[in-house]
């Protein structure tokens, strides 16, 4: 395993970019501004010199998208990664000279490759990916909370995990990105007791039914929530469709998950009356 060593050193050059990378957006530079008026910058910038670029037969422009000539390329670090994070910083009024950059840890590939594999090969963060954020910084947990992280893990998108955890959509990425700011539970967790340990073993009996494909979008989990929400005894009925989902015949699962639209209605529809036949 190798350390990277950042060396600290006063530098004669410039920022450029480079012509042909993908353009700034205003949105992201705005979201980039607050987070590094909150927490300064966190990664560095990644740059290649720019003599570099040429030599790879590209170009520099500068930070406002005006021509750089070729033989003033030596004057100018090109930013390869951090393009948002650069411009936020500068608009800031931050001194240059607290800002951190590194060049890339693969020395032998082209600047292009390096550009291309930092941008396509990542992937933004999707609103599931933000439940398992506050576990970084919970000192306990709840079963809410585990039953959601459980699900994060096998792909099922936030909406789906609100219903199946909480039993409502009240789950949102910014309750869980508030969470992993202040440290406490998110309420939609907190509330979601009473709930859980019977959705929980819902979920149990039907993972022995159909696939995590199915049980990863709403179809089961909004028809046994409205069930639940209409029931006149809601533990009477919280035991029986625990014991229809065990006594669910794999021919009946596999008519409800293979449910087609019809001429009349919808793939929804199809799957909520197979769901109402079998399971109502």
């Amino acid at each position: 395993m190798k350390k990277l060593a950042i060396i600290s050193e006063t530098l004669n050059r410039e920022f450029a970019f480079i012509k042909g990378n993908r353009p700034t957006d205003e949105n992201a530079i705005k979201a980039k501004k607050k987070s590094i008026k909150a927490y300064g910058l966190l990664c560095p910038i990644v740059v290649v010199k720019g003599e570099q670029v040429i030599a790879s037969n590209g170009h520099l422009i500068s930070i406002s998208g005006t021509e750089i000539l070729d033989d003033q390329a030596s004057n100018y670090y090109a930013v390869i990664d951090g393009q948002h994070r650069l411009k936020a910083y500068l608009e800031l009024g931050l001194p240059l000279d607290q800002i951190v950059i590194t060049e890339p840890l693969n020395t032998e590939a082209t600047t292009a490759l390096i550009i291309a594999e930092m941008n396509i090969c990542t992937r933004t963060w999707r609103s599931a990916d933000y439940v398992a954020a506050p576990a970084m910084a919970l000192k306990s947990t709840n079963e809410a909370f585990d039953f959601a992280i459980q699900l994060q893990r096998q792909g099922f998108p936030l909406a789906t995990i609100s219903m199946w955890c909480c039993g409502n959509n009240s789950l949102k990425a910014t309750s869980l990105v508030n969470s992993l700011k202040s440290g406490k539970m998110p309420s939609a967790f907190s509330d979601a007791d009473g709930w859980c340990s019977k959705s929980k073993r819902w979920f149990s009996a039907a993972s022995n039914k159909f696939t995590t494909k199915f049980l990863s979008k709403k179809y089961l989990i909004t028809f046994i929530q409205n069930k639940y929400n209409g029931a006149e005894n809601p533990t009477d009925f919280a035991q029986e469709m625990e014991n229809k989902l065990n006594q669910l015949s794999k021919e009946q699962a596999d008519s409800i998950m293979s449910a087609r639209k019809t001429d009349e209605k919808t793939q929804e529809q199809m799957t909520i009356e197979l769901l109402n036949q079998y399971l109502g």
